[in-house]
């Protein structure tokens, strides 16, 4: 498993985000482009939900956003992203799961990651191999302000 070492030190900081959140919102959807507007919907729902203010939900949607199109351009076929968001008073803990090519990376170092960074306050890739396939998992963190 590979990981990308300070970025989960963030992720751990603010671990507390989850502290008097509400259970975790769910979903799995098809690895498709033709997909990423649920996802967003979901996000913004749940967000909304939460009362956060709409400069914060635009933010998160679009970090979500770029995360599941590099998964997506990536993915096996058949493959599926599975989105976990943890919402409370503090802030918002995402994780997305999605399985890629084997030895494929996603990419950290363009300018969609840097959006990604900007919008939220922490993330981190990992990478799980099992032989021709492997899973990636992105978490990120945004703090309510």
């Amino acid at each position: 498993m590979e990981d990308n070492g300070a970025v989960t030190d963030e992720l751990d900081m603010i671990a507390d985000v989850s502290v008097d959140a509400r259970p975790p919102v769910g979903l799995s959807v098809a690895a498709t482009a033709d997909q990423l507007a649920i996802v967003r919907t979901v996000v913004e729902r749940a967000l909304f939900i939460d009362d956060w203010l709409i400069d914060d939900v635009a933010d998160v949607k679009l970090g979500v956003d770029e995360i599941c199109s590099q998964l997506i351009a990536a993915s096996d076929d058949d493959s599926r992203l599975e989105l976990t968001l943890t919402v409370g008073p503090r802030g918002v803990l995402g994780q997305i799961n999605g399985h890629l090519h084997a030895g494929v990376d996603i990419s950290t170092a363009g300018f969609g990651w840097r959006v990604v960074e900007a919008v939220t306050d922490a993330q981190s890739v990992t990478y799980i191999d099992a032989g021709d396939r492997r899973q990636a998992t992105i978490r990120f963190a945004k703090l309510r302000r």
